[in-house]
């Protein structure tokens, strides 16, 4: 089992919500689940017994369908197309295209859910270590900084959230809605408490691969401050480019030699991963990208114990954005697919001959950039599909790639892009921009503009659930694109506060335009 050492601690969860106030027993062993707070704290590397449960929701919040794959295809860059009596599910994804969702749509709960347990569950955490008579000062402070990663989703994505900074509520408590300034101030106060940032480890690598450490923290804060314009309508460009100085300077990532090694079945040794999420098919489930975006007869090809669900996909925009000679663009599954002995893969049920649509290319499964519709009846082939994480032979409903939350050439581009807003060197952020591109074997750019830089981020970040936040800051998110004819009103920048949520809690304010 890969990384089991690592696995476990994170996930396998020893951690009862009582144990810190426990007692050892007379055994010889040393049980984890019988120690007390006090020698459980003895040694450093324990704390993530404790605490592995808060890292949790990262799982099912990245790697479902709704997640950050999912996320670009509200975007000019991905899709979900209705094909035939596939993938329609109500409407939802029709909506979600064309940016005419409601507050009962699943997609607006699945992340409202998963990021306030995740803030629940370290506010508990926080609670009990608050009463052990220990040195917790680090495993507090990496708590914080989760939970502030938890919230500078919850302000971009809802914008006005309930801030919920401690377990000791009263009974009954619901918690009011809190404005995006709030919000914004509360992440701030957080990251730059000198408590959060002197006690957070400045250690890297496999130990702290998918943890939060000082680094990690800072890339947080640096998102917080490339977005202040959209959050707060302030822009903080020097205290962003400040973030981004304290990881690029101190010299501890670099970029991945390979592009996709940092989407294999083990990255923990990439130099580019700021956090990531290890992701096992049985010790750490929910990565389902592979079902989500193949064809359905891809299953034999790849020998996946399940049939995969031919739904989401690329437009054809970002496919014809790479140049001829970037590597990423393999990552785009796309062409005449074959099987491992050399025949093409044929699809039984292609749209045949007379029905309106029908495949050109008759039987033989060929991948097409275009698409034909986006509903009703997309073609079965149509569509390049996702494979920057590329497919593991023999996977079963999950897959075991690692998703990457944060990586050192999102870093680079994020400074090339506060040195142009900023009125900085242009000569510098071409410099960044070419680093990323000469990994990739595409030819460097001369006269960078932010337009270019939008483009270039999206042929660096595709599918890793960036595009949303990077279209709104840049200015672009509303206009027409293909299936998507009008300009979207502006409130749609913010998603609805789900409505399962306002009829719980009378204390929430649905956000306006809903």
């Amino acid at each position: 089992m890969k990384r089991a050492s690592l696995l476990l601690k994170i996930l396998a969860i020893v951690f009862f919500m009582g144990i810190l106030h426990q007692s050892c027993t007379d055994l010889d062993e040393e049980v984890y689940s019988d120690l007390t707070g006090e020698k459980l704290f003895e040694n450093p590397d324990n704390l993530i017994y404790v605490f592995g449960k808060a890292y949790t929701n990262l799982y099912w919040l990245v790697g479902h369908k709704y997640g950050m794959v999912g996320m670009d295809a509200g975007t000019d860059m991905m899709c979900v197309p209705q094909r035939g009596g596939d993938w329609y599910d109500g409407g939802e994804w029709h909506r979600w295209h064309r940016h005419t969702w409601s507050p009962t749509d699943a997609y607006m709960s699945h992340w409202w859910n998963i990021l306030f347990e995740g803030v629940s569950t370290i506010n508990l955490l926080l609670f009990q270590f608050q009463s052990v008579d220990a040195n917790t000062d680090q495993a507090q402070s990496e708590l914080r900084a989760l939970r502030a990663l938890y919230y500078l989703w919850l302000i971009d994505i809802y914008g006005n959230v309930p801030i919920i900074p401690t377990f000791d509520v009263p009974t009954g408590y619901k918690p009011p809605t809190e404005p995006r300034q709030k919000v914004f101030e509360f992440i701030e106060s957080e990251l730059t408490d000198p408590f959060v940032v002197d006690n957070l480890s400045k250690e890297t690598g496999f130990s702290f691969y998918s943890r939060i450490n000082y680094y990690a923290a800072q890339m947080i804060l640096a998102k917080l401050y490339l977005n202040a314009e959209v959050y707060i309508g302030a822009s903080r460009w020097t205290e962003a480019l400040e973030a981004c100085n304290a990881i690029i300077d101190d010299g501890v990532y670099s970029l991945e030699a390979d592009y996709f090694e940092n989407f294999v079945g083990d990255a923990t040794s990439s130099p580019e991963h700021i956090i990531g999420v290890p992701y096992d098919q049985i010790l750490a489930e929910g990565f389902e990208v592979h079902l989500f975006t193949l064809h359905y007869n891809l299953q034999d090809k790849y020998q996946l114990e399940s049939g995969p669900w031919n739904g989401v996909c690329f437009q054809e925009s970002i496919f014809n954005s790479f140049d001829s000679t970037d590597l990423r663009r393999n990552g785009l599954l796309s062409g005449p697919q074959y099987d491992n002995e050399g025949n093409q893969i044929e699809d039984p049920s292609y749209e045949a001959f007379p029905n309106i649509p029908f495949d050109p290319d008759g039987p033989g499964l060929n991948l097409t950039p275009e698409i034909n519709m986006l509903e009703p009846s997309c073609l079965r082939q149509a569509g390049t599909r996702v494979a920057k994480w590329p497919f593991i032979e023999g996977s079963p409903r999950y897959m075991s790639n690692d998703f990457p939350i944060f990586r050192y050439a999102d870093l680079l581009l994020m400074k090339a892009e506060i040195l142009l807003r900023s009125g900085g060197s242009t000569g510098d952020a071409e410099a960044l921009v070419n680093e990323v591109r000469a990994r990739a074997s595409a030819d460097p750019i001369a006269g960078l503009t932010l337009e270019e830089l939008l483009a270039e981020r999206g042929r660096e970040l595709y599918a890793e659930g960036h595009r949303r936040s990077d279209m709104i800051r840049f200015g672009t998110y509303l206009d027409p694109r293909w299936e998507k004819d009008e300009v979207s009103p502006d409130y749609v920048k913010l998603w609805p506060v789900p409505q399962s949520q306002i009829d719980a809690n009378s204390n929430l304010v649905q956000n306006p335009g809903y």
